[in-house]
C-alpha cells in the first residue's frame, strides 16, 4: 500500500477529492497533516474518500503550520464532527508525554505512530501496539525487525532553491519497487513531488516549474521527476502566465515525443487540456496537477505488480 503524505492545503485536498473520484483500483491511502485554521475543507475531503472506501490517516498533533503544537485545537474539531472515518496518527519527535495523551483520546481507535527521529526504547513499546508505525526507509533493518506493520517513508523530493536551479531531471525513489521485499514492511510513503520543507506560500514565480514523474523501466523501475522550466531570461515575476505556458510546452513536446515513459493519468491529461485551451489556471493548480499525476503513476505501478 501507497501512504502519500500531504499537508491540508486547499490545493493538495483538491488533488485527493479528484483522485477519490477517479474509476481506478486504488492502492493507496493518504496521510494527511492539518495545518490550516479552518477544518471544513479537511472534513469534506476527508468525507469524499470515505466514499470511495478511502479512510485517511490524520495527523492529531501537526508539526508545522497554524495548529503546529496545539493537538488539543485538532481533537476538539475532530471530535465534534460526526459521521467521518480516520485512523488518528501520531506524530513522535520530543515527548512521549504527549504520545500516552493523545492515545488516551483515543482508546478505542487503531492510531498509527509516524516517527520523525527514528526508533528508541522508549517508543518500541507504542510502536508494538500501534496499527502502523510509519519510520524512515533509512532505518537499520535489525530495528525494523522488531516491529510490525511497518510503513517506510521519506522526503525524496530534491527541492531546490530556486526554480531556475532545477535540472531537467533527478532520481526520486525506488522504494516502491522493493518495499514488500523487507521483513514487517507492508507499506511506504513519501511527499509526493513536495518535499517536508514546509512553507506557507510560494515565492514569486522568475521561473515556473511543472514537476512530472514517471518510472523508468530500464533502471530496475527507479521513480524519476522530470522539471520542466520557462526560460531563465526574466528578473520579474511578472507574467506568470507566458511562463507556465512556455514550461508546459516543453512537456507536453516530450510527452508526445514518447522519449519518457510517462503513464497517462488524469493530472497529465488535465495538463494537455490545459495546452490546448491555452488557459492558465494558476499555481496552485500546477501543483494539483502535478501531485495527482505522481500519485496515479505509483498507483499504475503498484496495479501493474
Amino acid at each position: 500500500m501507497y501512504y502519500p503524505i500531504l499537508r491540508g492545503k486547499l490545493n493538495e485536498l483538491l488533488a485527493l477529492r479528484e483522485l477519490a473520484s477517479l474509476s481506478i483500483d486504488k492502492k493507496f491511502c493518504p496521510v494527511i497533516e492539518p495545518v490550516k485554521g479552518t477544518f471544513a475543507p479537511l472534513f469534506r475531503t476527508i468525507r469524499e474518500l470515505n466514499d470511495k472506501e478511502i479512510t485517511p490517516l490524520i495527523l492529531m498533533n501537526p508539526t508545522v503550520g497554524d495548529l503546529a503544537g496545539n493537538s488539543l485545537c485538532v481533537i476538539n474539531e475532530f471530535k465534534k464532527e460526526q459521521g467521518i472515518r480516520f485512523i488518528p496518527a501520531i506524530a513522535v519527535k520530543n515527548t512521549l508525554e504527549e504520545v500516552d495523551n493523545l492515545i488516551n483520546e483515543f482508546q478505542d481507535a487503531e492510531y498509527a505512530l509516524f516517527l520523525l527521529d527514528g526508533l528508541s526504547t522508549t517508543t518500541l513499546e507504542y510502536s508494538q501496539k500501534a496499527h502502523l508505525t510509519f519510520i524512515s526507509s533509512t532505518t537499520a533493518p535489525n530495528l525494523i525487525n522488531r516491529l510490525s506493520n511497518v510503513v517506510l517513508y521519506d522526503s525524496f523530493f530534491k527541492k531546490q532553491k530556486r526554480n531556475a536551479d532545477y535540472p531537467d531531471e533527478s532520481p526520486f525513489s525506488s522504494l516502491h519497487s522493493y518495499y514488500k521485499d523487507i521483513k514487517n514492511v507492508i507499506g511506504f510513503g513519501d511527499y509526493t513531488i513536495l518535499s517536508d520543507e514546509y512553507s506557507e506560500n510560494g515565492g514569486p514565480a522568475y521561473v515556473v516549474t511543472i514537476h512530472m514523474t514517471y518510472i523508468n523501466a530500464d533502471k530496475f523501475d527507479e521513480a524519476f521527476v522530470r522539471h520542466y522550466s520557462s526560460e531563465n531570461d526574466s528578473d520579474t515575476p511578472a507574467n506568470p502566465g507566458k511562463k507556465f505556458i512556455e514550461a508546459l510546452e516543453k512537456f507536453i513536446i516530450e510527452k508526445e515525443s514518447k522519449e519518457i515513459s510517462f503513464v497517462e493519468t488524469s493530472g497529465s491529461d488535465q495538463f494537455q487540456k490545459i495546452y490546448d485551451s491555452e488557459h492558465f489556471p494558476g499555481l496552485g493548480q500546477v501543483k494539483k496537477l502535478s501531485i495527482m499525476h505522481h500519485i496515479e503513476t505509483i498507483n499504475d505501478y503498484l496495479l501493474s505488480k
